[in-house]
């Protein structure tokens, strides 16, 4: 994230009133008191997705606040400031409108000029309807355009003399002899310019007045070891500093090799990972700071070594994190069979490919900039490219393809450095030798949209699509990665389906089978997982699968997941069964097991798991994440159990949801519901206090006795 130092702000999160509808100016000037308060990020769709036969409200909002702006120091400029949001705005300030914007997922950046000190009403009218020449431009894109202020807004005021951010640039590469270069573009003349690098221990690394400073020796950023340092950069006179920028970056090289993939650091590296929507039901696309790192984490607990940002620019909280954790990243511009050369959208395009740009180029993180999806343009993918190679030479440029036969009709062959392939998997060496690289990320794979968790003939259909899938991706030197489609499963509203289900893990971030087989394949942590299911439907063959006595009789299935060397199995506590050779193990079992007990060997590490069977539901148990981290919002887990305390895994259904305190429930629909798959489910709470709290937090349903938790924030939650 880039922040500057120096520069007043005025934190502008609570004290909003919403107005639901086109308000009119005498609510934008403060003459009508209709709308409820709200805090942000707020996204007005958190209760009207992702609910089958609904849809999601479509049209104009309004948010208003009174703000007190402070004297400043020094002469310049304030300016409002805010994070990424969809769709148009009119800013209004004391009754009169201001300015006009895009929000193009990536926020405003407005200037207010005169502004005195005092009290002022500050209103943003906003729109989210969908247009031609707002990104992604598409009359119904396969994810929701969400509403609402879903980011920070603040006030910053910006001196007289400062750095031009729309100019300012700190880029990092490995020279020919393994230095460090770091390289400062800021476009002032006649003042001093100050670049301090520090390590990642905090240590000062290098000190310049120019605009270069090598590094000997640099720390390396990789996914194993996300080695970040940190720049200050100062401008000022004689006297004093006038303005300051603070980044963090990194030191890597990242390469496409024809026909041998990517490399990172001179090493090859294979890339596997997932594609990511930025929503959760209940919160909508407004997630908090502590959720977008969560997500970030469950990426990397999965074993995922890369991410794509499917399909529009995301949350800086997000980015910092896949700096800080070693994600790689491909961004994309915000587009779904939309690219487009008509002047409005193509102008579009680019002002948003820039501003992304400019935003995140010094992130060690990303790899390649993303054009587009699954639509083409000549004349569009020229002229983003060569702003790509204006701002950042270093990095490659893709765009995701769906039908190979249409880019060569259009004559975007060779265009892109990388060529992005969805779901063409027959096509793959094709595909490669079609990008100016020679190589093939495959952006979208492993897509069963019906994989419902808790219904378990579609969950291991979904297994069977990630089999087979891998499959026809194994022994293809050319491909350098993918990205299954993808992490969670989102709202939609496109051909009236409400629902897409394809995730490893469902919208609320909890895992399916799936997921467990895809960190057996990837992550480092040992680890096992068992599941008993009925059986399913016919499993093509995997070279990453063991099936064991599947011809004789008997209704069920027993499922192990693991990366571990060597599984020993134990069946009711029978003599155990050696397990080796496989990440995914299948047992035919004569009847339903009672109990299962495994441990897994990696070399001097040994870790265990154990199933029991359940009985019938009996009772609801809440379970607050132990290690919530920093940030007001919550995640709370609820299981019903049966009356052994384990797991109902045949419990799918819905449970009813009551908060009392200073908090603010995060349930997806009016009744206050949580969502229960397999005897599972999961909600959040946000503390409504900037003081110590605590909420009592219940969960009913017919049938079982109900469940109660109290919560505890502790002081001045951030």
């Amino acid at each position: 994230m880039i922040t500057t130092p120096l520069r007043p702000t005025v934190d502008l999160r609570n004290g909003w009133t919403f107005f639901n509808g086109k308000a009119g100016r005498r609510w934008l000037a403060g003459l009508q008191s209709d709308g409820q308060p709200v805090s942000l990020p707020h996204c007005w769709n958190r209760r009207d997705t992702f609910q089958m036969g609904r849809h999601s409200y479509v049209g104009h909002g309004a948010y208003r606040s009174i703000f007190e702006l402070p004297e400043a120091t020094t002469s310049g400029t304030w300016h409002l400031r805010s994070e990424g949001f969809y769709g148009r705005a009119e800013i209004w300030l004391d009754g009169r409108r201001v300015a006009r914007a895009d929000g193009q997922y990536l926020g405003l950046d407005i200037p207010l000029d005169p502004l005195s000190p005092g009290e002022h009403l500050l209103a943003i009218r906003m729109d989210n309807r969908i247009h031609r020449n707002v990104l992604p431009g598409s009359s119904a894109p396969d994810f929701l355009l969400y509403g609402g202020l879903v980011g920070g807004v603040w006030l910053e005021h910006r001196p007289e003399t400062h750095f031009d951010l729309e100019r300012f640039s700190l880029r990092t590469r490995i020279d020919d002899c393994g230095r460090g270069l770091v390289e400062v573009d800021h476009s002032v003349a006649d003042l001093l310019i100050r670049t301090i690098i520090f390590d990642p221990a905090g240590t000062e690394a290098g000190e310049t007045t120019t605009d270069t400073l090598l590094i000997e020796n640099p720390q390396l950023w990789s996914p194993e070891s996300p080695n970040l340092y940190r720049a200050a950069i100062t401008l000022g006179d004689n006297n004093r500093d006038l303005d300051a920028v603070h980044m963090q970056s990194g030191f890597a090289s990242a390469e496409f090799r024809s026909g041998r993939g990517f490399f990172l650091n001179g090493q090859h590296l294979d890339l596997h990972g997932a594609n990511r929507h930025e929503s959760i039901p209940g919160l909508g696309s407004a997630l908090p700071p502590e959720l977008q790192r969560r997500d970030a984490e469950i990426l990397k607990g999965l074993g995922c070594n890369f991410v794509r940002l499917s399909h529009y620019p995301q949350h800086p909280a997000f980015l910092d994190a896949c700096d800080e954790l070693g994600l790689l990243v491909y961004p994309e511009i915000a587009t779904w069979k939309s690219v487009r050369s008509s002047r409005g959208w193509l102008q579009a395009a680019r002002r948003q490919m820039r501003a992304m740009m400019l935003r995140d180029r010094h992130r060690p993180s990303i790899i390649l900039w993303g054009m587009g999806n699954e639509s083409r343009s000549k004349k569009a993918y020229h002229q983003l490219g060569e702003i790509v190679r204006e701002l950042d030479p270093q990095r490659s440029t893709i765009y995701a393809e769906n039908h190979l036969y249409r880019a060569r009709r259009q004559k975007i062959i060779g265009m892109p450095d990388v060529w992005g392939t969805n779901y063409e998997l027959d096509v793959l060496e094709e595909a490669a030798s079609s990008s100016r690289s020679g190589t093939v990320i495959v952006a979208e794979c492993c897509n069963h949209p019906h994989s419902i968790k808790g219904d378990e003939q579609e969950e291991l259909t979904q297994l069977n699509t990630l089999h087979r899938d891998w499959e026809a991706m194994a022994d293809k030197p050319c491909v350098a990665g993918y990205a299954v489609w993808g992490l969670t499963d989102y709202a939609t509203e496109h051909r009236d389906r409400f629902r897409r289900l394809p995730g490893l893990l469902d919208a609320w971030r909890r895992p399916k089978m799936a997921a467990e087989l895809f960190r057996a394949r990837h992550s480092r942590d040992p680890f096992v997982a068992l599941f008993v299911t009925c059986r399913g439907p016919d499993q093509p063959p995997s070279r990453f699968r063991q099936d064991i006595d599947l011809e004789q009789d008997g209704d069920h299935l027993i499922h192990v997941f693991s990366n571990c060397d060597r599984i020993d199995l134990a069946i009711d506590g029978a003599t155990p069964h050696r397990l080796e050779g496989a990440i995914h193990f299948v047992l035919a079992a004569e009847a339903m097991p009672e109990s299962l007990e495994t441990m897994g060997i990696s070399g001097a590490t040994t870790t265990t798991s154990k199933w029991r069977r359940h009985g019938a539901g009996h009772y609801i148990e809440i379970r607050p994440r132990t290690d919530p981290g920093p940030g007001r919002t919550l995640e709370i887990n609820i299981e019903v159990v049966d009356s052994a305390g384990v797991i109902a895994r045949n419990f799918n259904g819905h449970c009813r949801l009551e908060i009392e305190g200073p908090g603010s429930l995060r349930a997806y629909t009016e009744a206050d519901e949580a969502e229960i798959a397999r005897g599972e489910g999961r909600t959040y709470v946000t503390c409504d206090t900037v003081e110590q709290g605590e909420v009592r937090l219940t969960a009913t349903t017919e049938g079982l006795e109900s469940g109660t938790t109290l919560i505890s924030w502790g002081n001045n939650p951030k």
